[in-house]
């Protein structure tokens, strides 16, 4: 699921206020699943008001909470409940690339571009938050009430402020490193989409939105680089990590299913078996 469209088109449950074609929304998330499988092909920055989630990408994972902004770049990822479940009342802000863009050049002159870390390709980066960020962003939140009372100009200054006081913090300058990034015209290569996406069940389409190209783009700049097609490389990639599960791990047919982007548990023994001449079960048995 996408969640920038699931967010645009309900704007009954995801209040929201858009700027000059950013979209912002402040809501209490009505999650009650205890995983969603979601992506993203805009970059956000979340501020937890309260409550907190869980976001899962890969190996790794990020407990949401109020002590810490997160940024998430374009890509896919799971939400999780936590265990001690609560409401999670959450702004969240949608970014593009040439807004970032400009924002940067604007306070270039007062930012330390000099000496900025290498850009992390993890897809979640935790920030900082002093007392003049959290006070940035909380004074965005009583306009969500009268959205259509709000100036543009007025809503656009405080949120400037805040970004500028995010990158203009020294413990942000991974932040400000990946936004200098953007700003430059970075078009991330396609090995960096899929390595760190492709045991996601996601559309070819899917993969090019969060890679910021057209699918045609898509296509070719991934067949120029794997010499395979799309499809192609996703079911060798994905059946080689389901291998290594079952021979290295406890995990239910069913969890590897699902770790590994499979549609569900009988299109993944299907190919399983075309490939190797074995089932999952059969497989984790005979290499145990």
């Amino acid at each position: 699921m996408n969640i920038y469209e699931i967010h645009k088109s309900n704007p009954d449950i995801f209040t929201q206020l858009t700027l000059k074609d950013q979209l912002f929304c402040y809501y209490e998330c009505p999650q009650k699943e205890k995983i969603l499988r979601l992506y993203s092909d805009h970059n956000q920055l979340t501020f937890t008001i309260s409550g907190k989630r869980i976001i899962q990408h890969g190996d790794k994972r990020w407990v949401l909470s109020s002590d810490q902004g997160f940024l998430v770049k374009r890509g896919a990822f799971h939400q999780e409940l936590p265990h001690d479940f609560s409401d999670w009342k959450v702004l969240v802000l949608y970014l593009k690339d040439n807004y970032l863009k400009n924002i940067l050049e604007e306070f270039r002159q007062y930012l330390r571009l000099n000496t900025l870390p290498k850009v992390s390709v993890d897809m979640v980066q935790q920030f900082k938050i002093n007392n003049q960020i959290r006070n940035c962003y909380e004074s965005l939140l009583p306009y969500f009430d009268n959205p259509r009372l709000l100036p543009d100009s007025i809503f656009e200054g405080k949120f400037k402020e805040l970004l500028f006081n995010i990158l203009a913090h020294p413990d942000n300058s991974h932040i400000l490193a990946y936004v200098n990034q953007i700003s430059g015209d970075y078009l991330i290569p396609i090995w960096e989409v899929m390595e760190a996406n492709y045991f996601y069940n996601l559309k070819i389409s899917e993969f090019a939105e969060i890679s910021n190209r057209s699918t045609s783009t898509f296509r070719r700049d991934f067949e120029e680089y794997y010499g395979i097609t799309p499809g192609k490389w996703l079911t060798i990639k994905r059946l080689e990590k389901a291998k290594l599960l079952l021979s290295s791990s406890e995990k239910s047919i069913s969890d590897i299913t699902f770790d590994c982007g499979f549609e569900n548990v009988s299109h993944f023994s299907r190919i399983f078996k075309d490939k190797f001449n074995a089932t999952p079960s059969e497989y984790r048995i005979q290499n145990k």
